[in-house]
């Protein structure tokens, strides 16, 4: 079976998103608790989708804040305020979203399809909800290969180096944003930008 993506909220498909979860960022930053990735407040307000081969292989969360909505993003919890940090999208007049936890099995990582497969189906997902400008941050090797997989969605992927992003990961991470979510996956979705 070719690995399906998506939007889930079956409580037996996040249980195991959340396990693997846990053990893959516990396997990488082994100083993290050992409750991490477990299921938390933020996963109750934010979309589930996740990729499934006889059982869950992969997965992320989408997280959005919309100006008659706010929310923080998990990003900001540790009192990162985006909208001083990036002024330039005018985030307190237009929705944006934060993908985080994402994830892959590493038996499924060889050859990054599986990793393409749910940027694709977040991208799309979000684009869904008229999400147009996503955030995510990530550590050095993970920028080059997110912004070949955003080449690959036809999406703009921007850093943002200089803007430092307090985490419990031990190391450096990139403040990253994906933009044209809508004009890339509209046209399946009967949006346009």
């Amino acid at each position: 079976m070719q690995t399906q993506f998506f939007l889930t909220t079956d409580p037996t498909l996040f249980a195991e998103y959340c396990e693997l979860r846990n053990r893959v960022f516990r396997h990488h930053y082994p100083h993290l608790p050992s409750d991490f990735g477990r299921p938390d407040m933020i996963d109750r307000h934010s979309h589930i989708v996740v990729g499934y081969d006889y059982r869950v292989v992969a997965g992320g969360r989408i997280t959005i804040s919309r100006p008659e909505s706010p929310q923080p993003l998990p990003m900001e919890e540790a009192g990162l305020r985006l909208a001083d940090r990036v002024p330039e999208f005018l985030l307190d007049r237009e929705s944006y979203a934060e993908f985080s936890r994402v994830v892959v099995d590493p038996a499924y990582a060889t050859g990054r399809q599986c990793s393409l497969g749910l940027i694709q189906a977040l991208a799309h997902t979000a684009a869904g909800f008229g999400i147009d400008l996503v955030f995510s941050i990530c550590p050095d090797p993970q920028v080059r290969w997110n912004a070949a997989n955003s080449r690959k969605c036809g999406v703009t992927f921007h850093t943002f180096p200089e803007i430092e992003i307090p985490t419990p990961f031990g190391i450096r991470m990139t403040l990253c944003a994906y933009t044209g979510l809508i004009a890339a996956f509209g046209r399946f979705l009967g949006r346009t930008a």
